[in-house]
């Protein structure tokens, strides 16, 4: 790939991201430090498309046009004598945001320990590690508040998962701080810990004091409640309310700390510290047993057995499934299969082949513990059982998984370029190898967040499975473009929305043991804030509930439903 190809794809890639680190940029696009500076030189300072902030590049083409356009002529000397209106601040919103707390532990001791110029290079690095991180996960620092961070999740841009995002993040800023310490124990022989709390709930987010000195915060009940839960903390912990943890329900495993006293909060908050991710993907994983029957998806299920029988005798297929999202294109691939499964994700986007590498790491059986050796092992042996050369690929999975290689392995003596390519031609090799032994579906869901090293892997993919026994799905949004032509081996398949009648059949299986509007309420019906819908135990369910999220919970307390009611 020439350097101007890789301008152009980068200059795509910063559009519509907005903001990239440069870290994100060098692994997108596999450069060396001198090629990623000249890459920064040519958007930053020649074609002026972007702007450079500390180790961030943001994308400012649109800006930068309005701004060298010319004024108007046809402004009179009496209008220019005018002095221009002053900016009106904008109007004060309600929302529902996650709102994450992060601070120091044990900052006192640190200042009397350091001198301040290194007390302050200590706190800066602290406070870098954890701003790639949030900014990594979409989350907006809203203030440094010295050696703290008050951090929103869902402002200024909301995401269907910001719950799930802060607490991947805050998980995230302690893994990164064990990096940072390395090197502050050989500099300064300290050790920094951190404790992080998070809560989610409605705020009202407007602009507050006035000149130089006015800045957007978020006020409520909700942002005291993080803080709180920070200060309850352990060292080195990520602690979530109730009211954010029914929001990622079975993603984390969590211990249950009951409800701590917190400073100043009146009513009991119950709080739960986050042990590890369970390796959950998505609600529908949680428990399959209890997955409402398909409705009004015949057709489609019978396309995707009827290309999974052609696979059986030899004859590799691809389907690309296509849909809106939570139309239930998941939920139509949750059949009683073994599959090889991953899922692209809106927090790797810069990261190459990471949904490939997660699935390595559960199809290898990686455990959170392992030491090097222990994952070399198994490595080994995976390439063994593909019936694959372990001196020509250990090397370069290795260094894909980042497991250091023994001297029993020469290191891959390639280009970044080259070394990407031939990494490539292993994964597909591998896949190809397994299907030896039996017919193997492959799911790649999420395509409109992949990077562009899994696309392509999975050009080469497409391109060689006619004579494997591969099942190919690729699940993605409408606004993802399948960048693959047209084959007889190819399928597209549209999830479209289901007629209302069978829209309304799904929803009375969901919601059967529900009270409907009029009906008496048992118990209380909670928003997924844990702000109760009808707080007394007894009443008439109102026929209409304003617009909102919401979570409707069975008698037995299991969440079923999560979405918008109005």
């Amino acid at each position: 790939m020439s350097f101007l190809d890789t301008v152009v794809r980068a200059k795509t890639y910063l559009h519509e991201h907005s903001r990239v680190s440069l870290r994100a940029l060098q692994r997108e696009f596999e450069l060396d430090d001198e090629a990623l500076d000249e890459l920064v030189e040519e958007l930053v300072d020649v074609q002026q498309v972007a702007a450079r902030e500390g180790k961030v590049l943001s994308w400012i083409g649109a800006a930068r046009a309005e701004a060298s356009a010319p004024e108007p002529t046809t402004r009179t000397p009496e209008a220019a004598s005018e002095p221009a209106a002053a900016p009106q601040p904008a109007e004060a919103e309600r929302r529902q945001l996650t709102i994450m707390f992060c601070d120091l532990v044990g900052s006192t001791d640190l200042s009397q320990r350091l001198d301040a110029e290194d007390l302050r290079n200590v706190v800066r690095a602290y406070q870098e590690s954890a701003s790639e991180v949030i900014e990594r996960y979409a989350g907006h620092i809203a203030q440094y508040l010295g050696d703290g961070l008050l951090v929103y999740f869902g402002y200024p841009q909301a995401h269907e998962d910001d719950a799930e995002r802060a607490v991947r993040a805050g998980r995230e800023i302690l893994r990164a701080l064990g990096g940072v310490n390395e090197r502050l124990e050989r500099e300064h022989d300290i050790r920094l810990a951190v404790r992080v709390g998070i809560h989610t709930g409605p705020v009202v987010v407007g602009e507050m004091g006035g000149g130089a000195k006015s800045e957007t915060l978020a006020l409520g009940y909700t942002t005291n409640i993080a803080a709180r839960l920070e200060s309850v903390a352990e060292p080195d912990s990520v602690v979530i309310s109730g009211a954010t943890l029914r929001l990622v329900p079975g993603i984390f495993a969590t211990k249950d700390l009951g409800t701590p006293a917190l400073k100043g909060i009146v009513e009991p908050i119950r709080a739960y510290a986050v042990l590890r991710a369970t390796g959950m993907r998505s609600r529908l994983d949680l428990d399959p047993s209890k997955l409402t029957p398909l409705v009004g998806r015949d057709q489609e299920v019978g396309m995707l057995l009827e290309r999974w029988e052609q696979v059986g005798e030899g004859e590799g297929q691809t389907v690309l499934l296509s849909g809106e999202a939570g139309l239930g294109k998941s939920r139509l691939l949750q059949a009683p299969h073994d599959w090889l499964e991953c899922r692209c994700s809106p927090y790797n986007q810069g990261s190459a082949f990471h949904p490939l590498v997660e699935l390595m790491e559960q199809g290898l059986g990686f455990q959170e513990g392992d030491d090097p050796e222990t994952k070399l092992a198994r490595l080994e042996a995976g390439v063994a059982a593909a019936g694959l050369s372990a001196p020509d690929v250990v090397p370069l999975l290795a260094a894909l998984l980042s497991l250091p290689l023994p001297d029993r392995y020469a290191p891959p003596q390639f280009s970044p370029e080259l070394q990407r390519k031939k990494t490539i031609e292993a994964l597909v090799a591998w896949v190809f190898g397994l299907a030896e032994s039996q017919p193997l579906v492959l799911l790649v869901e999420d395509l409109h967040w992949c990077d562009a090293s899994t696309v392509e892997l999975l050009g080469w993919l497409i391109e060689q499975s006619p004579t494997a026994k591969v099942l190919t799905v690729l699940s993605f949004r409408p606004d993802f473009e399948p960048p693959w032509p047209a084959r007889s081996h190819i399928t597209p398949l549209a999830v479209k929305r289901l007629p209302r009648r069978q829209a309304a059949s799904l929803i009375g299986g969901m919601t059967r043991d529900v009270p409907l509007p009029g009906a008496v309420v048992e118990r209380v019906v909670e928003r997924a804030d844990g702000v109760p819908l009808f707080p007394n135990r007894r009443q008439r369910c109102p026929r209409t509930i304003s617009s909102q999220t919401i979570s409707l919970y069975l008698p037995s307390g299991d969440a079923i439903a999560t979405g918008v009611v109005g």
